[in-house]
């Protein structure tokens, strides 16, 4: 009596551990699959290739202009350093299977234009070095906005002005050059029109 008692006692105790155990392995399953899930959305949704990367301080001064009476009274200026950055590459949703021709051990690759990616400023690296209001003038927090918009273009100008277009071309060419001569092609031609920003 006491054994069966006991036998009954370690297989409940056992079934109770398992069933614990399936609960979280069951829980563990599902964060997993949740994480994969949400990956592979966020590849699929990407097509474009960035090949250039211009990081630019630029200092911006903007606001109202006249002698200094009239600063005094009603000026409205801001002096700022933008930090920004400037990425370029190229929009591959439009790459296709014609755009690739191999014979033999030669293989030409047309892409299209480079073109620019996104153009950001960085606001934890951008200061505000001064800021001067008239005295007759109400608080105006959208000079600093208007700031921060001319700073972007001005930034996306300067950018395009260096050649980041250039850079984004010959950096895909190195790197596909690179790549495809390591799968033994032996001519390589890779056609990129010429970008405009």
């Amino acid at each position: 009596m006491f054994m069966n008692r006991l036998k009954y006692l370690i297989v409940t105790l056992i079934l109770i551990f398992l069933a614990i155990g399936a609960v979280v392995l069951i829980h563990e399953l599902t964060i997993t699959a949740d994480n994969t899930t949400a990956v592979v959305q966020e590849m699929k949704s990407l097509n474009r290739w960035e090949t250039a990367s211009f990081t630019i301080e630029k200092v911006i001064d903007t606001g109202t202009n006249g002698n200094v009476f009239q600063q005094f009274l009603f000026g409205n200026r801001i002096l700022l350093v933008a930090h920004g950055e400037v990425i370029a590459g190229f929009d591959l949703s439009k790459f296709s299977k014609n755009d690739i021709a191999i014979t033999g051990s030669s293989i030409t690759i047309t892409l299209s234009s480079p073109v620019i990616l996104s153009s950001s400023i960085d606001n934890s690296k951008t200061e505000v070095y001064d800021r001067n209001q008239g005295l007759l003038v109400p608080f105006n927090n959208n000079l600093e906005t208007e700031a921060l918009a001319s700073a972007q273009s001005t930034i996306k100008a300067a950018a395009c002005q260096e050649g980041i277009l250039n850079n984004a071309s010959a950096n895909a060419k190195s790197q596909l050059t690179s790549i495809l001569s390591s799968f033994n092609f032996t001519h390589i031609t890779i056609n990129i029109p010429q970008g405009h920003c």
